[in-house]
């Protein structure tokens, strides 16, 4: 017996230190390469598949307010989040056009001088109260009589009045026939009942998907689901939004993780690009860069001549080597999504030898030999010497007039760089003081371009090209007043034909931008410019078990 219980221990040991030489050998190379224990990598934790659920917070950034009344704010990072507490009668969608949200239906007179909404029945506000057609006015009059820098306060400049019909019935008097009415009519509709007492002006009753819980001047603001929307119940239950000071302190909240979300205003696509865990929700947005010609110099008052210089500029080089592709290279100052500018196709493109062949045809040559290209009209000699002006504290915009200028060299231009700090620039541009303008326009929503060239606006407004065509005047007109889809549609396929034609601009890009997410962010945004959390409904909070 005593044989025996030897003979265990002994076997015992035996497999006890065969264990263990196993699992030294998990921490051991062969030939420099790591061995692993195949049963403790088979029983590695993987990542589980993120579902929807409801619950969790969503951290995001926020500048501290001076108010919360959405129609009388004027911080592009408070208004976004209103977004989400407050609802509008139309609200742009995925292409940019208007649809209908609060409204049910709505028509025109006759002659297009007001406008009949009808409300959608059963929309609550946060406190219980219905939403009525006295809200609606109440909004209207709100933003007529706020300050000029209100965010919404260009969407009420063709409104005459507003009155109420009934309860659920709303009529929207014009200044004239207004087309673009649906897409002015995208600001949030607040309560009459509430907004009318000065003191709840910091704290905020809409009908949206989130409602208001508290605020913490300098630190942070909260919103809770709004479980009566009346679009669905949404996933995330909470919406915290961290009070930061400037694009940098909301870099540095993203990076520590303080939020999960946020939205820079210039955005650095390699600093963001390979960064792990993180989620990139590219969009176009709405800054639109331009070459403008100034039409009070004889050589690019000729319609030929600009054609030349669009023949001559690669905008898709420009793009990829200045913004990695980031970019929507562009015909017409129309949203590249918009349903307005579906299935546009490239006009021009460059090539060398054909604006070669064009400056050629158009009479220019190196008549005395000093590599500078002339020709004579009725007795003028014109020169191809041209001033490019440029914002030289934009060292991107610099680099593209760069481009700009090399190429229009190669076919006989001479081009002097004008770069220049940004008041002078300002200065210059409202004096007419260039040749060339390489320019950037955050544009509206609302497609709407009397402000950049029609002729009205030569004098004092924005047309600074002095273009001046009773053709584009007319179409821009027609635009402003066909409050039919027939007919608008027609006056927005003329202004895109005859801007190509004209060439007033020459379109480079759309740049885009980006939401950025962490990875505990889940669902599929589909942000804009003017509204970072469309389609926040769809969006949810997943965290990995540790």
């Amino acid at each position: 017996m005593k044989k025996l219980y030897i003979f265990i221990m002994i076997c015992a040991l035996f497999i006890t230190g065969c264990t263990q030489g196993t699992k030294d050998n998990a921490n051991k190379e062969v030939d420099g390469t790591p061995v692993t224990n195949s049963s403790e990598q088979d029983t590695e934790t993987q990542p589980v598949e993120p579902v929807a659920s409801f619950g969790g917070e969503l951290k995001v950034i926020m500048r501290n307010p001076s108010t919360l009344n959405p129609l009388l704010n004027n911080d592009r990072t408070v208004n976004q989040l209103l977004n989400l507490v407050f609802d509008s009668l139309f609200i742009l969608n995925e292409e940019e056009k208007p649809v209908e949200n609060l409204v049910e239906s709505y028509t025109y007179s006759d002659t297009g001088s007001y406008m009949t909404l009808t409300l959608k029945k059963n929309i609550l506000f946060h406190d219980g109260e219905e939403l009525h057609a006295e809200d609606v006015v109440y909004s209207i009059d709100t933003i007529k009589s706020a300050p000029e820098d209100a965010v919404y306060k260009v969407n009420v400049k063709n409104y005459k009045r507003a009155a109420v019909v009934d309860d659920y019935t709303v009529r929207i008097y014009f200044e004239q026939p207004f087309s673009f009415s649906r897409y002015t009519l995208t600001f949030p509709i607040i309560p009459k009942h509430h907004f009318s007492v000065p003191e709840n002006q910091l704290q905020p009753i809409g009908t949206g998907a989130y409602a208001f819980n508290q605020l913490k001047t300098m630190k942070e603001m909260t919103l809770t689901a709004n479980t009566n929307w009346f679009k669905g119940k949404v996933y995330i239950e909470k919406i915290k939004a961290i009070i930061t000071r400037n694009a940098e302190a909301d870099a540095d909240a993203f990076r520590q993780k303080v939020v999960d979300l946020i939205n820079p205003t210039k955005f650095d696509w390699q600093q963001y690009a390979d960064r792990k865990g993180t989620t990139l929700t590219e969009y176009p947005t709405y800054y639109y860069t331009f070459l403008g010609f100034n039409f009070n110099n004889k050589v690019l008052s000729d319609r030929n001549m600009r054609k030349i210089i669009a023949t001559t500029i690669d905008r898709e080089s420009i793009v990829k080597e200045e913004f990695l592709n980031h970019a929507y290279v562009t015909e017409y100052p129309l949203h590249p999504l918009s349903w307005l500018s579906k299935g546009t196709n490239p006009v021009y493109t460059a090539d060398e030898n054909k604006a070669k062949e064009m400056m050629a045809a158009a009479g220019f040559a190196d008549t005395d030999d000093d590599k500078v290209l002339e020709r004579t009209v009725e007795g003028i000699t014109e020169s191809l010497q041209l001033r490019l002006l440029v914002n030289q504290e934009n060292s991107v915009r610099v680099k593209i007039a760069e481009k700009i200028k090399a190429s229009l060299e190669k076919v006989g231009f001479v081009i002097h760089l004008d770069a220049v700090d940004y008041a002078t620039y300002q200065q210059k541009v409202t004096a007419k003081d260039f040749d060339l303008l390489l320019g950037e326009w955050k544009l509206s929503s609302i497609p709407d371009f009397t402000f950049a060239f029609h002729s009205s606006q030569i004098a004092e407004g924005n047309n600074f090209i002095s273009y001046n065509d009773p053709v584009m005047d007319r179409i821009l007109q027609a635009a402003f007043t066909s409050v039919t889809e027939h007919n608008f549609i027609n006056a927005m396929e003329e202004f895109k034909n005859t801007f190509v034609e004209e060439l007033p601009y020459f379109s480079l890009f759309f740049r885009t931008s980006a939401i950025i997410t962490n990875e505990r962010v889940h669902g599929q945004l589909k942000p804009s410019l003017y509204n970072n959390f469309y389609g926040i409904e769809d969006m949810f909070i997943f965290e990995q078990p540790e």
